[in-house]
């Protein structure tokens, strides 16, 4: 709901106040040159109730505005009587809701990229308010088996709390996986998270050949191919 002091007030044609004013009678409508939608008003988006005006003034007590952020305008227009449109008002993006994360869709094991999450609020609008060191906790990638090794961010394994810094509600971060998979990383701070297409999916390649790996079955007979399962 819209903080400040937001008022609408019943004049006559001559700009007196009309302190009888009666909004029950002569429900008003607001509209907006945004995008969004309007709510929170006795009638949703009216003013249709004999107590919204006290002697001729509405204090516009409720009136929510939600969709894209901008500077716009408000209009209000009685069912009879001059309508009346505001000067700009700046509405800025909501609380954080959920990160979205972007970057590369291929990694090979091993590597690191810089992916960025932004945080947005549910509207969609990047919640700029969401700014400075925040604790995220990164999940969604897998350990290596040889050496075990953890995904990390920011040198931080997955399933820690890792500090990452935002600025207006966008963050940059080095990514580091090493198993070769199709992981979906998701970065989540209490409430907040990612989901969906929201997420970052990653395929990971192996990286160059560096050592080998053997298996070999026991017990063998002498002078007889080795039975069972025996890999290299």
């Amino acid at each position: 709901a819209f903080t400040g002091t937001n008022t609408l007030t019943a004049l006559d044609a001559y700009g007196n106040v009309v302190t009888g004013f009666d909004a029950s009678g002569n429900n008003i409508t607001v509209t907006t040159s945004l995008s969004g939608t309007i709510s929170g008003l006795s009638g949703s988006t009216k003013l249709n109730n004999a107590s919204d005006f006290v002697n001729g003034v509405s204090s516009v007590s409720g009136l929510t505005y939600t969709g894209v952020s901008g500077t716009g305008t408000f209009t209000f227009t009685p069912a009879t009587g001059t309508a009346v449109t505001s000067g700009n008002v700046t509405i800025g993006a909501g609380a954080a809701t959920k990160f979205i994360i972007t970057g590369s869709s291929t990694q090979t094991a091993g590597g690191s990229q810089t992916i960025t999450i932004t945080a947005k609020d549910a509207s969609g609008n990047t919640a700029t308010g969401y700014t400075g060191a925040k604790s995220l906790t990164f999940s969604g990638a897998n350990a290596s088996s040889s050496p075990s090794t953890n995904p990390t961010v920011s040198s931080t394994d997955f399933g820690t709390a890792t500090s990452v810094t935002f600025s207006n509600g966008v963050a940059t971060a080095s990514l580091s996986l090493y198993k070769a998979e199709s992981a979906v990383v998701v970065a989540t701070d209490g409430s907040v998270t990612t989901s969906g297409s929201d997420r970052l999916s990653i395929t990971v390649s192996p990286a160059s050949f560096a050592k080998l790996s053997v298996s070999l079955a026991s017990p063998q007979i002498n002078g007889v191919a080795f039975t069972g399962s025996n890999t290299l």
